[in-house]
């Protein structure tokens, strides 16, 4: 995950509104998202640089929204 400068002119991965070249942007894997629109699609919980969170079929989940997800499909995950 990194904020920096969009770049290019694009569509946000979350809204799929037009994010400008010169907006700071939130990055994950190959997704680009508006600052305001980096947050869990579940719960809408926000994320800063260096919060956790998960890519899950392309959205993105806060870590309870993703064990509880992996939960409800038969797979908790090992604690540590």
């Amino acid at each position: 995950m990194s904020t920096e400068l969009f770049g290019v002119t694009g569509n946000c991965a979350a809204c799929s509104k037009l994010i400008p070249a010169f907006e700071m942007v939130m990055r994950a894997k190959d997704n680009v998202y508006h600052l305001d629109c980096f947050a869990c699609q579940l719960c809408n919980q926000r994320f800063c640089v260096g919060d956790k969170f998960f890519l899950k079929n392309n959205m993105i989940l806060c870590q309870t929204d993703y064990e509880e997800g992996l939960m409800k499909e038969g797979y908790a995950p090992q604690v540590r």
